[in-house]
């Protein structure tokens, strides 16, 4: 498999083989594989006139980059040391890959080798994994922080001792502590809609009437009965009497209404009990209520508004 145009061929004559990550020589400028890499090891041309400036590690074998300022063999076998010392890091030449060697900012108590290192957010340095964190190499970000939070809080307490001050006290002060004032919540508007969506998803009743025919209550039993009050729909063409009927039966209250005269104080009654006002018998569900009604059952005589 061919890959066209990828990586360099090697520039000696007689090897020519293509390598996808070739070496540049620092002499002359052409690259090579990685075993002519060296100056030495193709021949270099311009080996000659650069070999002052250019020693060898004698660990690594890697070439180094000295200054042309120096010249003692004293000052040549520093910088060869130099590097050793560096792990062979220090003063490569770019015909080897090498990186540069950072070091953590703490380099007292640093015993990181490795070479992962993070930039602080807060102060911008350089520091290893142990190092990173803000808190453990004393960054002075945090004490801008903790200058912005201060002042974001006298701000804030400038704002409630503004707007939320207490009347006046019998010495006549206005002041108010800002930390022991409260926000009053606003009570919630209650949502007639969403109500009555409650009361339709647990109302009980007759599953033949029509869903637009029906008209739905909540129903409060007789106080003796102690049944809680149910959530209920009637067919809305239905008289008060009838639906009267339905929930004495629901709530198992007794009904003898049929065999009582209409001043009976022993006979059922039906009220709105918003308004307190007893329902006609005679009169049309539809005429006398509404949806999301509330509507009690109780003994005549026991009635009280």
């Amino acid at each position: 498999m061919e890959f066209f145009g990828i990586g360099k061929n090697c520039s000696l004559e007689g090897c020519k083989q293509l390598d996808f990550l070739p070496f540049l020589c620092a002499c002359c400028k052409l690259k090579f594989c990685l075993d002519h890499r060296y100056p030495t090891s193709h021949n270099c041309l311009q080996w000659r006139e650069n070999e002052k400036n250019i020693s060898l590690c004698p660990k690594c074998s890697s070439m180094l980059l000295i200054s042309s300022e120096i010249s003692s063999e004293e000052a040549k076998e520093k910088i060869v040391e130099e590097h050793l010392n560096s792990n062979c890091s220090l003063y490569l030449l770019s015909s080897m890959p090498s990186t540069t060697r950072k070091k953590c900012l703490i380099q007292k108590d640093c015993n990181n080798n490795n070479n992962i290192h993070v930039v602080c957010d807060g102060c911008g340095e350089i520091f290893c994994l142990k190092h990173r964190y803000p808190s453990i190499h004393e960054c002075p970000s945090l004490n801008v922080h903790a200058e912005t939070k201060a002042k974001r809080r006298e701000m804030a307490e400038e704002l409630i001792a503004k707007y939320f001050k207490k009347p006046l006290s019998p010495s006549g002060n206005t002041t108010i502590n800002a930390k022991t004032a409260t926000i009053q919540p606003k009570k919630k508007k209650e949502n007639k809609m969403v109500k009555l969506m409650v009361l339709k998803s647990n109302a009980k009743g007759d599953s033949s009437i029509p869903p637009d025919s029906r008209l739905y209550l909540t129903i409060e039993f007789p106080r003796d009965s102690n049944i809680a009050s149910k959530p209920m729909f009637f067919n809305k063409n239905w008289t008060i009497g009838k639906v009267l009927d339905k929930i004495a039966t629901e709530g198992k209250i007794k009904n003898v209404n049929n065999q009582l005269s209409m001043e009976d104080p022993e006979r059922l009654i039906l009220y709105n009990s918003d308004s307190e006002k007893i329902l006609n018998t005679e009169q049309k569900l539809d005429d006398s209520l509404s949806n999301g009604d509330f509507i009690g059952l109780e003994i005549m005589n026991k009635y009280h508004k």
